[in-house]
């Protein structure tokens, strides 16, 4: 098996790729959409807020297990496919699959003892499922970044973001049948039993995918593939905790109600950044291979049709959300209109976001992910700060305000800095600049 990023054919796969990442991400955020109403509906304000400040710790918990081994995968297999060496890519596949597994072994055991032992926001109850959807989280990310580079776009979004939700509508539909009063506890262990199922079905096609399980196996660049994971896994740790710290904040210095409230919202504030984030789920294996070659025009190239594509999706969902905002919320339960200004400064956020572009990934997936741990963690500190000294005046508004700004500040950083390193302006902009170091 041979798949090559090539400078002629690149910005057509880009555009091509992420109208297929786009119309699956749309299927799969309609379906997350019904589970969120459905769990909110059924559990209320209240048991929501649990569900998602649970979910939160475990998103967070997933990190250390993932160890941003499917970081090093999404660049490695990049350039292992570019050059035609399979031994290496075996090896890069076996080692990051027995590693990640292991890890999610570990971390689901220390999130189960911590949360039983109410050393988290999370009440007790909730630590079987927090702990049992530790394992699929992770995997599925490993499992998305093999399929990118198979060039695989539908199938590499297929199991987590359709497949995961699609199988836990039917489960809370069996589980209704049941006529049982559905609980926080038990919905998390629902979550848990559909990603599960999605993680095995999706990992028998990622090997698949990547040549088949047999063959021998190179792991002699396991070193490299651990210095590059270990910079990305302490950055994937501030960047989760930037998502969700809010709401954890919420639950410690507001009410699980309140996290609830601000769960929808900002729910519905990712949708902003959808066309990006579809985008991303293309050009992550292009920067590589691009930069692999050393083709700054071709990086620059990437980076102006991901941020106009990216951003005027942007504009169109913020105006689309402004106008239809309350009548959604309104969706979750009569309550979740009251999140409807939080929602507006999210906005502010998504749009600065959108429109810095693959700032983000132009330093990961160049060498520079130390840099970009670094402005994260400045964003984190920002993020805490605010939240902190907001919430308890604002409640919803002043975690919006914090998270916000804290988006503001790392994208603009990130900017600065992809322009000032490789002389590219990421920006929506675009504008030619000259100079990369």
């Amino acid at each position: 098996m041979s798949v090559t990023f090539r400078r002629d054919d690149s910005i057509r796969f880009l555009v091509r790729g992420s109208f297929a990442s786009l119309a699956t991400r749309v299927v799969g955020v309609g379906l997350s959409y019904v589970v969120a109403v459905i769990l909110s509906r059924t559990l209320g304000a209240k048991g929501y807020g649990l569900y998602s400040i649970a979910l939160a710790w475990a998103l967070i918990l997933v990190l250390p297990s993932r160890a941003g081994l499917d970081f090093a995968a999404l660049r490695f297999a990049a350039v292992y496919l570019e050059h035609g060496k399979q031994d290496r890519l075996r090896g890069l596949v076996r080692f990051t699959g027995l590693a990640v597994f292991g890890l999610s072994m570990i971390m689901g055991a220390i999130v189960y003892f911590l949360t039983a032992a109410g050393l988290t926001s999370a009440p007790p109850t909730l630590a079987p499922g927090m702990a049992l959807i530790i394992l699929p989280v992770a995997m599925l990310a490993l499992v998305a970044a093999f399929l990118r580079n198979a060039r695989q776009i539908v199938a590499s979004q297929l199991y987590e973001q359709v497949l995961r939700p699609g199988l836990l509508i039917a489960v809370l539909g069996a589980w209704a049948l049941t006529e049982r009063s559905l609980s926080a506890a038990n919905a998390l262990v629902l979550t848990a039993i559909a990603a599960l199922v999605a993680m095995c079905l999706g990992s028998a096609h990622a090997i698949r995918a990547m040549g088949g399980s047999g063959g021998t196996a190179d792991y002699s660049p396991w070193r490299e593939w651990i210095a590059l994971s270990f910079p990305i896994f302490l950055t994937t740790i501030v960047q989760e905790l930037l998502n969700q710290l809010d709401i954890i904040m919420l639950g410690y210095l507001d009410s699980p109600a309140s996290a609830g409230l601000y769960s929808a919202a900002w729910r519905l504030s990712s949708l902003i950044t959808f066309g990006l984030v579809a985008l991303a789920a293309v050009n992550g294996p292009l920067i590589a291979g691009a930069h692999a070659r050393g083709d700054t025009d071709e990086l620059a190239r990437i980076a102006r049709t991901t941020a106009r594509l990216g951003f005027g999706a942007s504009l169109l969902a913020t105006a689309a959300l402004v106008l239809g905002a309350r009548p959604i919320l309104q969706l979750f339960g009569a309550e979740f209109a009251q999140a409807y200004p939080a929602l507006l400064v999210l906005l502010a956020g998504g749009l600065t976001n959108a429109f810095t572009g693959a700032s983000a990934y132009l330093l990961t997936m160049t060498g520079r992910q130390t840099r970009a741990l670094a402005v994260f963690t400045a964003a984190l500190l920002v993020s805490f700060i605010l939240n902190l000294t907001l919430i308890p005046h604002f409640s919803i508004v002043g975690a919006a305000i914090a998270s916000a700004s804290a988006t503001i500040v790392w994208n603009v950083a990130m900017l600065i800095y992809v322009r000032r390193d490789l002389g590219i302006d990421a920006s929506a902009l675009a504008r030619p600049l000259s100079g990369a170091r």
